[in-house]
């Protein structure tokens, strides 16, 4: 009877501790994902579920051509070095409001872009170097300069 009791006491204790285990390695893997493999960017209390525009075909595109963008969605633009990205609104459809990220991943500044139907339209550039950038639609985000930026490479 006792030896049952001392199992059941060993099972419960060891239940929690399995838990726990999994937890910090699920988190351990979320923080060892590299940002190239991002599926939700988080800004606060928002979550964007992003592509990806990693190299720099993908970076000069952009979202130029496209119709819309899906709410809460969103593209994240990879820098392989912080510096001072410049943006336009060439052959854009639709207004964004595009966020720009340092490489210790804190805001560090938001703005509204419109599209531009001009061949010569105004490059935005980036207040500081960033390594990062998030592409939203215009008036959704909520966040502000020094927000802490996380991701994870899980849909």
């Amino acid at each position: 009877m006792m030896l049952e009791r001392l199992r059941g006491a060993s099972l419960m204790l060891a239940l929690p501790f399995a838990f726990l285990l999994t937890t910090i390695a699920e988190t351990r893997a979320e923080e060892a994902c590299a940002a190239e493999q991002a599926k939700r960017v988080q800004i606060g209390a928002q979550t964007f579920h992003v592509s990806v525009a990693a190299s720099s075909s993908e970076r000069a595109r952009g979202l130029s051509g496209r119709t819309f963008l899906p709410m809460e969605s969103g593209l994240w633009f990879v820098f392989p070095t912080p510096d001072w990205y410049g943006f336009w609104m060439r052959e854009m459809n639709f207004p964004i409001d595009l966020i720009w990220i340092d490489a210790q991943r804190h805001v560090v500044n938001a703005i509204t872009l419109q599209p531009c139907a001009d061949k010569n339209c105004p490059i935005h550039y980036a207040p500081k170097p960033v390594a990062f950038v998030l592409e939203i639609n215009a008036g959704n985000f909520a966040g502000k300069a020094g927000d802490q930026v996380t991701w994870r490479c899980s849909p």
